[in-house]
């Protein structure tokens, strides 16, 4: 059979274009590189997002495998540009443009999905409490009461969700008591480990915008509320809120439980986001998850208010290790350890410290114990959302990152000194 010349150009010009739009493709999902870090594009981090959100409902129905959320958020690198000027911006509000919804009505009955119900379009984390998976947390906190001097204070504090206190009664035997769960794992704690009643305080301002109703995380103003608990624990007094410039988003925020169960009665109910501008200035370092790194001279990030994942504009998102150096009037170091409900608490911090160390055991791979001496760290504070009591896995990572068999980068580079 013949093939006449047209018949083999029109064939190369087929190929050339299939060619030409796989390009095309691949280069809108190459890495993007912004202030000398690479970074994934957003919709890379979608797909990642959506396939670990399927681990997690397939999962989340058992104690042994429910999910850590804050797993499976996307990845939070690739905003984290210096914005020093932007964050002195005023407050700004709403605009319509910006809401989304649908004819779905507000109320209805709970609609279950994997471990979230979302009753009258609020989404909740249902807690199931588990003796056994509460005592591997349990156990890895005490040992750092264990393996850590009288010289090192440990505190930890458990923080309730939004199940514990805005579902409505009449739903209420759909997640366990997590006032129960804490104090069994705060009476089960080593004698050193100074426990941080959180939710007393909590429960006293229920009514406050405490939890968003899109989101599992609480809001800016439950993790001060979180924040004045552990001041009283440690017999200090507390910054007044009223000192701190509250900085709203103008947009509307749709959080981690619509990501994560995709329900569309939550497009009629989004959450406001705001931050409170840190008082005093600071030098913020960081070590990315890749062991990438970057630097900034502020802790909150008011670009990811114009992106969707909104939470990030505390810390940066979730970083494997993170240092703040403070100009505050004080000496003293501490180091929190903690899960991503401990971002919007930090910035608390930093008036009464010099020094904030944070790690997550979820990406930080040296050892803690090296961390906390070489630094000459005066107190650890242990940071976890009442999910934790769920998470065996994760709390065998926090208890892991003091092992003996974990090798460190300082005693790496030890090493090939000698």
């Amino acid at each position: 059979m013949t093939i006449s010349r047209k018949t083999v150009l029109i064939g190369t010009i087929i190929v050339i274009s299939l060619i030409s739009v796989l390009i095309i493709y691949n280069t809108k999902h190459l890495p993007t590189v912004e202030n000398g870090v690479v970074n994934e594009t957003v919709n890379n981090d979608l797909n990642k997002e959506t396939l670990s959100d399927e681990i997690a409902f397939k999962n989340s129905e058992t104690n042994e495998n429910i999910v850590n959320t804050d797993e499976i958020e996307e990845s939070d690198d690739e905003l984290k540009e210096d914005e020093s000027t932007e964050s002195e911006n005023d407050s700004v509000s709403e605009t319509e443009d910006d809401i989304i919804g649908n004819d779905l009505p507000i109320e209805h009955t709970p609609e279950h999905v994997g471990n979230f119900v979302i009753i009258n379009s609020v989404g909740y984390e249902k807690f199931k409490f588990s003796k056994y998976n509460a005592n591997v947390y349990i156990d890895s906190i005490n040992k750092y009461a264990a393996n850590l001097g009288s010289d090192v204070k440990i505190y930890n504090l458990i923080a309730p969700t939004s199940s514990e206190f805005n579902m409505p009664d009449k739903y209420s035997d759909l997640s366990d008591s997590q006032k129960d769960g804490i104090q069994y794992a705060y009476s089960n704690m080593n004698n050193k480990v100074i426990t941080v009643d959180a939710y007393s305080n909590i429960e006293a301002n229920k009514d406050e915008y405490l939890y968003f109703k899109t989101d599992h995380h609480w809001t800016g103003l439950g993790a001060y509320r979180a924040y004045e608990s552990f001041m009283k624990t440690k017999k200090e007094e507390p910054v007044q809120l009223e000192r701190y410039k509250k900085i709203d988003s103008e947009n509307k925020y749709l959080g981690s439980i619509y990501n994560m169960t995709q329900n569309e009665r939550l497009e009629n109910n989004l959450d406001d986001i705001w931050y409170y501008n840190p008082l005093l200035p600071v030098k913020y370092s960081a070590v990315n998850r890749d062991e990438t790194s970057w630097s900034s001279n502020q802790i909150v990030f008011p670009s990811y208010f114009e992106h969707s994942r909104k939470y990030s504009v505390f810390m940066g998102g979730d970083a494997a290790f993170s240092h703040i150096e403070a100009d505050s009037q004080t000496e003293k170091k501490i180091l929190v350890i903690k899960d991503s409900y401990g971002n919007a608490f930090i910035p608390f911090l930093i008036p009464h410290y010099v020094d904030i160390f944070i790690v997550d055991p979820r990406y930080y791979n040296d050892n803690i114990y090296e961390l906390i001496e070489e630094n000459k760290i005066d107190e650890v504070l242990i940071i976890n959302y009442s999910t934790v009591l769920q998470l065996p896995v994760f709390s065998q990572m926090l208890g892991d990152m003091g092992t003996v068999n974990v090798v460190s980068s300082t005693a790496i580079k030890a090493a090939v000194a000698n």
